[in-house]
């Protein structure tokens, strides 16, 4: 099974659990058991886009909505700065672990703004007004008269410190290392960053989509290739062929032929044993009915005279180019 499948699966079940409650504590620790099911269940290269799945499995099965309900929280976050209500699952189904501890409104506009009232003398915090890109303005806390003083908590991108970007000791260090290194201050350090990461998922987002049947197999083992996100699949492809071709055209007897496995494909493909072995899931039928027909058993693979696979069958030289 994919991983975005295995991804819809958990989400239904995070979905069907969460109807009916609306107690912020209770919502965080369903969604929390099934963010971390997902995080075990899924490989890192595909973690992003799993993300994505779930994220959207929990708005479709909890709109946006134009008023204050419970079980959601105001927002005003992300594309067109939009004001609505999303539902509190979509606070903790993210990868900044640092949001799961912002528990209520009041602690979520703290979280934003930077600003912590006094407990003692804060009665109400107001929503923060976002006026313009990268500012927050307009944090007012409401103070017995005698004491209250004029508060107002501007952060622009040219005013952030490092301390804000609430990092973890050993990156920040490397922050601060990388903008000695580069002379750079923190705002434009903070802009080509986005820059260079938002250009490397695109850019693997339009290698995903390629169609690789037409790289030749020599070209495909090369450096070049090597982490596009296509790659493992297209050669888990061509490796099975290049196996039944061996079994079935090049030898006869049966000892020379090669049973299909995970450990196979693995010795001729060099791809990671768990992608080889969630890609090998959708061939199974086809690899069962091989190994059925010539009788094949993982033994076989434990030749006597030591021989492994990959220096017995060449890939690229028995399957050239794509399969269609």
């Amino acid at each position: 099974m994919s991983d975005t499948n295995k991804t819809s699966e958990i989400a239904s079940k995070l979905t069907t659990e969460l109807q009916n409650l609306t107690d912020e504590l209770a919502i965080k620790k369903v969604t929390l058991k099934y963010w971390g099911e997902m995080k075990k269940a899924v490989s890192d290269g595909n973690f992003a886009r799993c993300r994505t799945v779930l994220r959207k499995a929990i708005q479709a099965a909890f709109p946006d909505k134009n008023e204050a309900i419970p079980g959601y929280y105001f927002t005003k976050a992300g594309k067109g700065q939009v004001e609505r209500f999303e539902h509190l699952a979509l606070w903790y189904a993210t990868a900044s672990e640092e949001r799961w501890e912002v528990v209520g409104d009041d602690a979520r506009n703290q979280h934003f703004t930077g600003f912590s009232p006094s407990l003692e003398t804060a009665t109400e915090v107001k929503q923060e007004t976002i006026t313009e890109e990268n500012t927050v303005t307009e944090v007012t806390a409401n103070i017995p008269t005698e004491t209250k003083p004029e508060i107002t908590t501007e952060l622009t991108l040219e005013s952030m410190k490092i301390e804000a970007l609430q990092l973890d000791a050993d990156t920040q260090q490397k922050v601060q290392d990388a903008l000695s290194h580069s002379g750079l201050s923190l705002s434009e350090f903070i802009q080509k960053a986005c820059t260079i990461y938002a250009t490397t998922l695109t850019g693997k987002a339009k290698q995903f989509d390629s169609d690789l049947s037409e790289v030749e197999t020599q070209e495909l083992l090369s450096a070049k290739y090597k982490t596009h996100p296509g790659r493992a699949r297209e050669m888990v492809k061509r490796a099975i062929q290049a196996i039944k071709i061996h079994n079935s055209e090049i030898v006869s007897e049966t000892g020379d032929r090669w049973h299909i496995n995970q450990t196979a494909i693995q010795s001729l493909t060099g791809s990671k044993p768990q992608t080889v072995k969630e890609i090998l899931t959708d061939y199974q039928d086809d690899i069962d009915s091989h190994n059925a027909n010539y009788e094949l058993t993982p033994y076989l693979n434990r030749k006597a005279d030591k021989r492994k696979i990959e220096d017995v069958i060449d890939v690229a030289v028995l399957v050239p180019n794509g399969i269609e």
